[in-house]
C-alpha cells in the first residue's frame, strides 16, 4: 500500500510539471516549389520533421526557419523561402520555395599563383605568376547533390584535377563517398621560407612532379554532425637543385617522397549560413597520420582542433570568434610537410605577406561586423533566372587576431615563430551569390605596420 501511494504521489508531481497548455499541430503536407533539378529525397533529408509529425505551436516559426537554413546550406540554391498555413482540418501545410543555382559550369579560369593578392603584388605583380585553364563543375549531378569537378590548368603550375563526391550512397542517407586524383608539375616553386617569406626558384626544366589520389567516406547521422575517414597516397619528385638549396625539403637531401596517409575528422556545424555565418557555432577536430606503410618516407601525426562561435548582438551587429590549434607528434618533419600559418584563413590578418612555418600553432581570430545592406537586386534585362537575381550584403568590420607558432627547426633566420604576433584593423565584406565573399581590410600588425588586405574567401 505504501509503494502504491508513493507511486501515485510521483505521478502527480510529474503531471503538475508537464505544461498542459502546450499546443501542437500535425504536419499534413510538405510542398517544394522551384526544385526543377533537385530530387525531393535530398530536400527531405535536411528536414527534422516529416508528414504526420506534430510540431509545438510556440516553436513553429523557429523550427521552420532552422530547416530553411539547412536547405540553404546544401549550396544548391541562390535563395530559399518558407511559409506555412493552417488547413481547414486544423492541420499544418508547410511550403518551401527555391531558386536553384546554375549547376553546370564550364568556364575559363585565371588566378594568381601566390597565396593571396598582397603576396602576388609584393613579388612584382607579374602576370607570369598566374595560372589559367578550364574548369568544369557539376554541383548537382543527377539532382542528388553529387559533385563532379574537372580542372585543367597551366601557366605557373600545370595541374590536372578530378574529383567526385556523392553525399549519400546508402538508402538511409547517412554515408557519403568522395574520390579525387591530382597531378601537377612546377617549373617555379618555393624551396624554403627565408625571413618569414617563401623563397622561389624558377628554371626551364620541371622542378617538381607530384600526384596524389584518395578516397573518403563521410558519415552523417543527424543533421549537424559529420565524420570523415580518408585514405590517400602521395608521390612527388623534386630536382636535385631543390635538394641542394634546402636539404630539409624532403629531409637528408632526398629528391623523392612517397607515403600513404589516413585521417579522421569530426565536425559539428550549427551555423545559419555556411558561406558567411552570422549565428551559430562550428566545432572541428582532426587526427592525421602521415606514413602508414613500412616503405613510407615520413612518419608523424597531427592533431587539430577549432571552435568558432557566431553571435547576433542585435540591431544588425554581429560578432564572430574562432580559436584554432595544431600539434604535431613525431620526429623531424620535412619542410615540404610543414604547414604553420600563412595559407588561406589560417593567418593573422596583416601578415598576408608572411609564412610562419611550424609544427604547432595557436590562432585566435575575432571580427565585429555591422549589416549595412542585405538586398536582392533584380536585373530584368537578363533572361536567365539564375543570374538576374543578385543577392548583395555589405558588412563594415573591425577585427583583432592573435597567434603563436612553435618551430624547433629554424634554419633560415625566420623571426616570427616562437613569439606572439597580433593584428587588428578595419575593413568591410561583400557577400553575393554563388558563395562569393570579397574582403577588404586595413590592418595594423603588432601596432607598428599599416597595410591593406584584399581577398576572396570565407572568414573561417
Amino acid at each position: 500500500m505504501l509503494n502504491l501511494t508513493r507511486f501515485l504521489f510521483v505521478l502527480l508531481l510529474w503531471a503538475v510539471s508537464v505544461d498542459l497548455s502546450a499546443q501542437f499541430m500535425k504536419v499534413d503536407s510538405i510542398r517544394f516549389k522551384g526544385n526543377d533539378k533537385t530530387k525531393k529525397s535530398i530536400l527531405f533529408r535536411e528536414l527534422d520533421f516529416v508528414i504526420g509529425d506534430s510540431i509545438e505551436v510556440s516553436s513553429l516559426d523557429k523550427r521552420i526557419e532552422y530547416n530553411r537554413r539547412k536547405l540553404m546550406n546544401t549550396n544548391l540554391f541562390i535563395w530559399v523561402k518558407s511559409d506555412y498555413h493552417q488547413l481547414p482540418n486544423g492541420h499544418l501545410s508547410i511550403n518551401f520555395e527555391f531558386l536553384e543555382q546554375w549547376y553546370i559550369l564550364a568556364y575559363p579560369v585565371f588566378q594568381l599563383a601566390d597565396r593571396n593578392l598582397n603576396d602576388w603584388w609584393s613579388r612584382g605583380h607579374s602576370l607570369e605568376r598566374s595560372i589559367y585553364g578550364l574548369h568544369f563543375i557539376h554541383t548537382n549531378f543527377r539532382g542528388r547533390n553529387e559533385k563532379l569537378v574537372f580542372k585543367a590548368e597551366t601557366g605557373f603550375t600545370n595541374r590536372l584535377d578530378f574529383s567526385y563526391t556523392n553525399p549519400y550512397i546508402d538508402k538511409k542517407k547517412t554515408i557519403g563517398l568522395s574520390l579525387n586524383v591530382s597531378y601537377a608539375t612546377n617549373k617555379s616553386m618555393p624551396y624554403a621560407t627565408i625571413r618569414d617569406t617563401l623563397a622561389y626558384i624558377t628554371r626551364e626544366n620541371v622542378l617538381r612532379e607530384k600526384w596524389s589520389g584518395g578516397i573518403a567516406f563521410k558519415r552523417r547521422i543527424w543533421f549537424y554532425d559529420f565524420q570523415t575517414l580518408e585514405i590517400k597516397y602521395n608521390h612527388s619528385i623534386v630536382a636535385d637543385t631543390i635538394a641542394k638549396l634546402n636539404p630539409s625539403y624532403y629531409s637528408n637531401g632526398k629528391t623523392e617522397q612517397n607515403f600513404a596517409q589516413i585521417s579522421y575528422t569530426y565536425s559539428y556545424d550549427f551555423r545559419d549560413f555556411a558561406t558567411y555565418p552570422l549565428r551559430g557555432k562550428k566545432i572541428d577536430l582532426g587526427i592525421y597520420k602521415y606514413g602508414i606503410l613500412p616503405s613510407d618516407q615520413v612518419n608523424f601525426m597531427e592533431l587539430t582542433g577549432s571552435v568558432a562561435y557566431f553571435f547576433d548582438l542585435g540591431s544588425k551587429f554581429f560578432l564572430s570568434s574562432q580559436i584554432k590549434g595544431k600539434a604535431s607528434i613525431g620526429g623531424q618533419i620535412p619542410y615540404a610537410n610543414q604547414r604553420g600559418l600563412g595559407y588561406g584563413s589560417e593567418l593573422v590578418r596583416g601578415y598576408e605577406l608572411n609564412v610562419i612555418d611550424g609544427t604547432s600553432f595557436f590562432l585566435n581570430r575575432n571580427t565585429f561586423k555591422f549589416q549595412l545592406m542585405n538586398r536582392i537586386f533584380k536585373l530584368p534585362f537578363l533572361a536567365i533566372k539564375q543570374f538576374n537575381q543578385i543577392p548583395i550584403a555589405i558588412y563594415p568590420t573591425a577585427f583583432v587576431d592573435f597567434a603563436y607558432v612553435q618551430q624547433s627547426q629554424n634554419e633560415f633566420k625566420n623571426s616570427l615563430a616562437n613569439r606572439w604576433i597580433s593584428g587588428a584593423g578595419l575593413g568591410f565584406d561583400v557577400v553575393t551569390y554563388y558563395n562569393l565573399v570579397c574582403k577588404i581590410g586595413f590592418p595594423v600588425t603588432n601596432g607598428t605596420k599599416l597595410g591593406m588586405v584584399i581577398g576572396v574567401g570565407r572568414e573561417f
